[in-house]
């Protein structure tokens, strides 16, 4: 219809604007409407500003509930700017103006601004679809509940504008009265989503009547457009009323739109935030680590699932439950230092603690049920949704089952060391004793049997050995100690190596067999290298475990060791390669782990438990170097030791070892003894010896076996007398009729009291010096830190078991000789001694004045 008449009928003429004569205040409607409606279009230009040049656009696109809000202000601003264009021209006397044809044939008189008809249908279908938007939909997209109305307000703003100015009676109504059924259709549809909406909310009321005033202005607009055509009011308050209610209704609108939007998104805030909330404390509820929350006065409000499962108690139960009364009392303080640093925002690192739950009062009733849970926590601060801090979160780490593996650890670690400890003691009687045997058997059958069991007693003695070296490796990584005490001794490697091939050559295996198969070749192929800072007891047990390996995986070829040295001279290697069966691929790092073999099945060729290569990897690595392996199976092995010629990165002990230390002081101390130096010597006037030729041996050792060892081994030079443990031993000294020995035997452990406290009293209590009464410490324990305090003890030595007799009674007349070289210091000691000497055995235990 209105492209009909647009084609068919002539349009009324134009006239000028109205002027100051026909209006005087016409122009200040104009200019009101164009500048409020040009600072709504700065205010909202500026909030799209601000959005852009602050960065928050990325946010605004991609979350759906801001992006309705950046469209919405998209088309406020081309609202804005569409009507301040349109009455800035209107002001400016750059328009369309129309005489209102039905009017003036009705007898009226009215003025159609074509330019705010144009704007009328640009902007109402923009403003109607504000009103109507919805939330997106899943894939991002925009939705909208009243498009077709919207789009059919801009056609009826259109056949309005036709309907005042053409020249025709029955087009004019006609279009004028299809204008207002579609006011009608359109209003039907708007108030439908009217009725939608009032179930929406607070946000949806307010958008409905925000909606309902829509419709209802567009009605009063309607009504405005009718009453100058009969004459009722005049043309420029028609066009006034249009000033005025364009202002108010796309300000009204916007303002409306803009509060009900917010409103709209803090709601939806509010329920993100809820649900997110729910999420987060189901997340925290079920989490798989423990997470405690507290207080600001250190109360449970937050113990989640895993924490109860840990510790048998219920949130319930724990919730305002103080937080200190869940741990053990000697680590309140650690724990309440780290809530303090929490809450005063400082690096409070964590805390690795018990949860105990048995210092409540309160839960006294669960104590059957609570379990203890050992756990590694880290701190945060909790605030609530004001912001505000209201407490403190713990989030930790179940150390639980790793504690419990930790200590099946140690326990296994000291199992091992005090089985070992305790084989190696009845290992020393049993290679002791068929060593007499053998020595003396004149029957060769006899003796090679013998000899049979001192092999298996030797072999069984060398697996213990290696066994207490790995709990003590184990032990001192358990403790935190990650380096050994190692002597510090000029170690001349082509010297060390040599001994060891010629050790290997004459070994033989279980079987009786020469450890060199027939046929194999033990080449030495060293050359010079420099002299090197090492322990070289620990070089020799690493190089032995090698060649005694290679030899054993080598049964046609060759087992050769060579070196090199590198061009700096700071570092040296040793290679030993075989052409023995080689080791595969998978099995090059699993070889060096404490108790793993290539081949760990029951039918494995060789013996052994396989400590070997990693207590020679431990040693290596403790010196600073490095050991590798190159292998190819049916070919042969190379092991590589590379040791720095300076021992690197060993902890604070720069000399010497504690013990060896401790040895030098002790042989520094006898070299310089004198009157001076010995104010608790004891006399040696009654009690010096026996009248006989052979010097006087105490043994004490609480093992029968033992002590009938040391009879054989020594009887045929000395004279032995047996103490069969400490008490004894010190009963037979502080009787001043009993002679003094010339050496004392002393066992290590014993029952009672131990052969370290023994010397102590000896040395402090009774002031025997160690010139006057030697002592050798026997032990089946190596552990340097017991060898220490043997030492610091006063022993003059340390004999590990099993003792050999040529090494026994070498050790004992060194000893006699520097006792018969050291001056006699009988003549000079403190008078007091010989009284003190006289009623030792009524003043038993007494420690003597340093006078």
């Amino acid at each position: 219809m209105a492209i009909w008449v647009h084609c068919f009928y002539k349009y009324a003429d134009t006239r000028p604007t109205v002027g100051p004569d026909e209006d005087p205040t016409m122009q200040i409607f104009l200019r009101y409407a164009a500048v409020l409606s040009l600072a709504g279009f700065v205010f909202e230009t500026c909030f799209a500003l601000n959005i852009k040049l602050l960065g928050y656009q990325p946010t605004y696109e991609s979350d759906l509930m801001l992006r309705r809000r950046l469209r919405m202000n998209r088309k406020i601003m081309f609202v804005f700017l569409m009507l301040t264009t349109m009455y800035h021209l209107m002001t400016l006397d750059y328009q369309y103006v129309h005489k209102g044809w039905l009017a003036k044939y009705h007898g009226g008189h009215q003025i159609v601004y074509s330019f705010r008809y144009i704007e009328w249908v640009c902007c109402a279908p923009i403003v109607l679809s504000i009103s109507g938007q919805l939330d997106h939909a899943e894939d991002g997209g925009a939705r909208n509940g009243i498009v077709p109305s919207s789009m059919l307000t801009g056609i009826y703003c259109i056949i309005s504008w036709q309907g005042l100015v053409v020249e025709d009676f029955w087009a004019g109504w006609i279009l004028i009265t299809m204008a207002f059924i579609s006011y009608f259709v359109a209003s039907v549809e708007q108030l439908a989503f009217v009725w939608y909406l009032k179930d929406q909310g607070r946000e949806g009321v307010l958008r409905a009547c925000l909606l309902f005033y829509l419709v209802v202005m567009i009605g009063i607009y309607g009504v405005v457009y009718l009453l100058p055509i009969p004459g009722w009011i005049s043309a420029t308050s028609e066009n006034k009323f249009y000033c005025v209610g364009d202002i108010s209704f796309k300000f009204g609108t916007s303002l409306m739109i803009m509060a009900t939007n917010d409103l709209k998104n803090s709601h939806d805030l509010k329920k993100r935030s809820e649900v997110l909330e729910d999420d987060f404390n189901y997340l925290i509820d079920n989490a798989s680590v423990p997470v405690i929350g507290v207080d600001r006065d250190g109360h449970v409000d937050l113990w989640n699932k895993k924490v109860a499962e840990l510790t048998g108690l219920p949130l319930e139960r724990a919730s305002g439950l103080c937080i200190q009364d869940l741990v053990p009392a000697s680590r309140r303080k650690e724990l309440e230092n780290l809530v303090q640093k929490t809450l005063a925002d400082e690096d409070a690192g964590t805390l690795e603690i018990s949860v105990t739950c048995d210092g409540s009062e309160e839960i006294a009733d669960l104590q059957h049920k609570l379990k203890s849970a050992r756990l590694v926590l880290s701190a945060a601060r909790r605030s609530n949704k004001l912001g505000r801090l209201i407490g403190v979160t713990f989030i930790g780490c179940d150390l639980t089952e790793i504690a419990a593996y930790r200590e099946a650890e140690t326990r296994k670690t000291r199992f091992l060391g005090v089985v070992s400890h305790e084989l190696r003691s009845p290992l020393h009687g049993i290679i002791g004793l068929v060593t007499t045997l053998a020595d003396a058997e004149q029957d060769k059958m006899r003796a090679k049997r013998l000899n049979m069991i001192l092999n298996c007693a030797n072999r069984l003695l060398d697996l213990v050995v290696n066994i207490m070296e790995m709990a003590s490796l184990q032990t001192q990584r358990q403790s935190g100690r990650t380096k050994m005490i190692l002597h510090r001794d000029p170690v001349e490697l082509p010297k060390i190596i040599e001994e060891v091939v010629m050790l290997v050559r004459s070994s033989v295996d279980k079987r009786g067999k020469a450890l060199v198969h027939p046929g194999i070749e033990l080449v030495n192929n060293l050359s010079t290298m420099p002299i090197i800072e090492a322990d070289a007891h620990k070089c020799t047990q690493v190089f032995f475990n090698l060649i005694t390996n290679a030899c054993k995986f080598t049964h046609s070829g060759c087992v050769t060791v060579c070196s090199n040295t590198c061009s700096d001279d700071e570092w040296v290697e040793v290679s030993v390669t075989d052409t023995g069966t080689g080791i595969h691929a998978e099995a090059l790092e699993r070889i060096f782990q404490a108790f793993e073999q290539e081949d760990s099945s029951e039918a494995r060729c060789q013996e052994g438990i396989g400590l070997g290569l990693s207590i020679a990897k431990e040693v290596v690595e403790m010196h600073g170097g490095n050991i590798s392996v190159q292998s190819e199976v049916g070919v042969g092995s190379t092991f590589t030791v590379r040791l720095p010629v300076t021992m690197i990165d060993i902890a604070k002990e720069t000399a010497k070892s504690t013990t060896s230390g401790v040895v030098a002081n002790a042989t520094a101390k006898l070299s310089t003894s004198g009157p001076a130096m010995m104010p608790r010597s004891r006399t040696v006037d009654s009690r010096t010896s026996q009248q006989t030729d052979k010097h006087l041996i105490l043994s004490v050792d609480d093992d029968e076996c033992n002590q009938m060892l040391i009879h054989d081994l020594l009887q045929e030079d000395f004279e032995i007398h047996k103490a069969m443990d400490g008490h004894e031993a010190l009963a037979y000294m502080e009787n001043s009729e009993n002679p003094i020995p010339a050496i004392m035997l002393l066992d290590v452990m014993m029952p009672g009291i131990t052969g370290i406290e023994v010397c102590r009293k000896l040395r402090e209590d009774l002031g025997f010096s160690p010139i006057t009464l030697p002592i050798f410490m026997v032990s089946a324990s190596t552990v340097e830190s017991t060898m220490r305090q043997a030492f610091e003890a006063g022993c003059n030595d340390y004999i590990a078991k099993p003792m050999r007799k040529m090494e026994l009674k070498a050790r004992i007349a060194a000893a006699l000789k520097r006792k018969d070289s050291l001056p006699d210091t009988s003549e000079t000691s403190n008078d007091n001694t010989t009284a003190l000497s006289a009623d030792l055995r009524q003043r038993k235990n007494r420690t003597r004045s340093p006078e």
